[in-house]
């Protein structure tokens, strides 16, 4: 198998298994920390203050499911909304930090529920699958960057 067809194997196996997590990290969600609502939170987390346009393409939802679901944020102070200065039409969204405290205690039921999955690993397995997600985040930043 040549060096190409290593990667694009080795890639379809980390989108798939990728996937896989996902869906079963998701079901965890509680009702106190609705999945649509980590998703959202999460983005903003990581993209910092967007226009609702840009948050629903990032999404990939509708501008009106993103609006209704970023005002169901708002309403509860978990997100900011501002008028967008070069843009009266259009709003601004971004985290606050009582969104940021609900986020990191979504994330951590969450992981309170996958943890009994990973009990039965090893050190040396913990350590590997640690040095491999911090060189895949460092690689999707760079990418991310790019």
């Amino acid at each position: 198998m040549d060096d190409d067809t290593r990667l694009q194997s080795l890639l379809v196996d980390l989108v798939t298994n990728s996937h896989r997590f996902t869906r079963l990290a998701s079901s965890f969600g509680s009702e106190d920390h609705p999945r649509p609502w980590v998703r959202a939170l999460a983005l903003l987390d990581d993209h910092g203050e967007l226009r609702i346009s840009e948050f629903a393409r990032i999404d990939r939802c509708s501008q009106p499911s993103a609006t209704a679901l970023l005002q169901k944020l708002a309403d509860r102070g978990y997100v900011a909304r501002r008028p967008d200065p070069d843009d009266a039409r259009a709003v601004r969204v971004s985290i606050t930090d009582p969104g940021r405290n609900w986020l990191t205690v979504a994330r951590g039921e969450i992981a309170g529920a996958l943890a009994p999955h990973f009990a039965d690993l090893e050190p040396e397995q913990l350590e590997r699958l640690a040095q491999g997600l911090s060189e895949l985040r460092s690689i999707v930043k760079s990418s991310a960057r790019a």
